[in-house]
């Protein structure tokens, strides 16, 4: 259901975390602190999508856009097995750069924003709701089901997804993370930098060590989030805004632009050539995304002048209106977790947080309560590669949440989990929002389309929800596309949520209607 303001609104894929994020709005905190809160109780709800362990990306806007970039580095050795996996201790081969992300969002909330919350404040409740349990999320129970033999092979994965009998959790069942809820208290009391540098950095590295992951309390010590100037194209009567490499939204503000050069709004709304049309300027996009992404710090690499008009211009170009491109490219599956709040002053924070897999490596830190990501598989395997793993590099990154300021005052954000599936979800909110006017539960309804491999099967092919009509699917199949149809409102396709702000002020929230999420709104 959406939720509409003149003051606060929140939206996020868990009503517990909706809640926890506008009990911060509504005492008087920033839309940083609701997305703080907001993001701590996730990790909890929701702790094999995303948590401490994890990477986080800001989208923030306060009379300009900006970026928060909290993404891991390599440590300066491979981990012991010679290679990175995807999952076990060779996965642990990047630190976590997430609660480095929430330290600089919070020094901005204090000193820009005015915040006088702390972080008893902002974390207590997850800290609580974590010792007390919480009854076990529909995505938790759907994901390990899909995920038995490998928590059946994590021992660490045990005390997430079983009761202590060895039974798996059901449909009713709380779910309980004492060591996680003393963490959350811990980071309270001492700081976040502890994460980095104090106690739990050596319990980290304890961890690493007994893991031969190529990790050391050294490379906790160098982990940094960094404010970046966020990239921006024009699009329609507005600007698309994206967050800068190592992040894939280069690509993603790529095919806009492409777009921008196809009469959008002149075709009929959910046509097979409305897809056709954003499934190849994605496509494109996608194929560059594999040959180039990778951490510009390791390079002299000058990625905004990819989207020179001229470029944009070559790329629409490129696109034949009638018959689909070459597609051959293996998919890069992911999972995330997107949310974002706008305040009663009218300031929107953005925030993408990831394991990158879920349940991220399968590895539990310890006694800390902390499950740590998998990015480091964000590396090519091929050592010749610009994203070929090297000491200190980060890996190249899949999240990337988007907003777009138009002419008259209208702000829209958005963002959604799915690895290669995030680009192609933004495109058709964005076209829907933007050139089709549509309302957001509409444009969140709106059937989408994921080309190449999801979590589920080994195809790389064109899959469509089936609601976009057997007339729209035919007409792909002759245009040359490979379309397979999955059911409507599916999943697979992301769980999204858009905010938007009216040029009156008016603010309305939505999650996506694929999942559990909710949005809240302060009482005007």
């Amino acid at each position: 259901m959406p939720a509409y303001s003149r003051r606060g609104v929140i939206c996020t894929p868990h009503p517990h975390a909706s809640a926890a994020g506008l009990q911060m709005l509504d005492a008087g905190g920033t839309a940083i602190d609701a997305m703080l809160a907001a993001s701590a109780m996730l990790g909890v709800v929701y702790p094999h999508m995303t948590g401490l362990g994890g990477d986080a990306l800001w989208l923030l806007h306060d009379r300009q856009v900006r970026t928060i970039v909290g993404i891991g580095q390599a440590g300066q050795r491979l981990p012991g097995a010679g290679r990175i996996e995807l999952r076990g201790s060779a996965a642990v081969a990047t630190t976590a750069g997430a609660v480095a992300s929430w330290q600089l969002a919070k020094e901005i909330s204090d000193r820009q924003w005015g915040s006088r919350l702390g972080w008893s404040d902002l974390l207590d409740d997850a800290a609580a709701t974590a010792q007390r349990g919480v009854q076990v999320s529909a995505s938790q129970l759907f994901w390990q089901t899909h995920r038995q033999p490998l928590i059946e092979a994590m021992p660490g994965l045990h005390g997430l997804c079983k009761h202590a009998d060895g039974r798996w959790l059901a449909e009713g069942d709380v779910l309980r993370q004492a060591a996680l809820g003393d963490t959350l208290r811990h980071l309270a009391r001492q700081g976040l930098a502890d994460f980095y540098e104090g106690e739990l950095a050596q319990a980290f590295a304890e961890e690493f060590r007994r893991l031969d992951c190529g990790l050391a309390l050294a490379d906790l010590r160098a982990t940094r989030a960094e404010e970046a100037a966020p990239i921006s194209v024009r699009y329609r009567q507005g600007r698309l805004f994206n967050v800068a490499p190592p992040c894939q939204g280069l690509y993603t503000l790529q095919a806009m632009q492409a777009l921008q050069h196809r009469d959008i709004a002149g075709v009929a709304n959910g046509s097979a050539q409305y897809y056709h049309w954003l499934v190849e300027a994605i496509k494109q996009g996608l194929l560059s995304r594999n040959r180039e992404l990778h951490d510009p710090r390791a390079s002299a690499w000058d990625y905004a002048a990819s989207l020179a008009p001229e470029l944009a211009l070559q790329r629409a170009g490129a696109i034949d209106d009638g018959r689909a491109g070459p597609w051959s490219e293996v998919g890069k599956p992911a999972d995330t977790a997107w949310m974002a709040a706008t305040d009663s002053e009218g300031r929107t924070a953005c925030l993408i947080q990831s394991l990158f897999h879920d349940f991220g490596s399968g590895v539990m830190m310890g006694d800390t309560g902390v499950l740590w990501q998998n990015r480091a598989g964000g590396f090519a395997s091929d050592p010749r590669h610009v994203n070929a793993w090297a000491p200190g590099k980060r890996p190249a990154h899949t999240l990337n949440p988007s907003c777009y300021l138009a002419d008259d005052g209208e702000r829209l954000f958005f963002g959604t989990q799915g690895g290669d599936g995030q680009p192609q979800t933004q495109m058709v909110l964005a076209s829907q929002l933007i050139d089709f006017r549509q309302p957001v539960d509409a444009a969140l309804r709106t059937p989408r389309f994921l080309l190449g491999r999801s979590f589920f099967d080994g195809t790389d092919n064109l899959k469509l929800e089936e609601d976009v009509g057997a007339a729209v699917i035919g007409q792909l199949a002759a245009m040359g596309h490979e379309v397979e149809a999955i059911a409507p409102l599916n999943p697979f396709t992301g769980m999204a949520g858009v905010i938007r702000v009216a040029t009156d002020g008016r603010r309305e929230a939505q999650h996506d209607p694929r999942g559990q999420g909710s949005a809240l709104g302060q009482v005007d």
